[in-house]
């Protein structure tokens, strides 16, 4: 999913860098600013709630989606979360996908 939704927004030309788990996106976000994180709430080594928890501590001002396959999930309402853009529920169209971007970037 990372990289098709990657590819897709390259060709509707966004600048795109990709992390395949929580820990790399942080590390990354140490590096280089960001106008948008999309994670999901479920990667390997640490989880998108515990990064997003991470990303608030330190005074990180990125806009945020969440991407779940659980729209239960009461991880979603945790108060040390920083606030979300959108939330997207799995599976979604790219379509919505692409709104969801443009709206958080506009």
């Amino acid at each position: 999913i990372r990289f098709l939704l990657s590819e897709f927004l390259l060709n509707e030309g966004f600048e795109v860098s990709l992390a395949s788990d929580g820990q790399e996106s942080l590390d990354k976000l140490e590096e280089d600013h960001f106008d948008l994180v999309v994670t999901d709430i479920n990667m390997p080594k640490l989880d998108g709630v515990a990064m997003l928890k991470r990303m608030k501590k330190t005074g990180r001002e990125e806009k945020i989606i969440i991407m779940t396959g659980n729209p239960m999930d009461q991880r979603l309402s945790d108060k040390g979360l920083p606030r979300v853009e959108s939330r997207l529920f799995k599976p979604f169209a790219l379509e919505n996908f692409l709104n969801v971007v443009i709206a958080a970037t506009a």
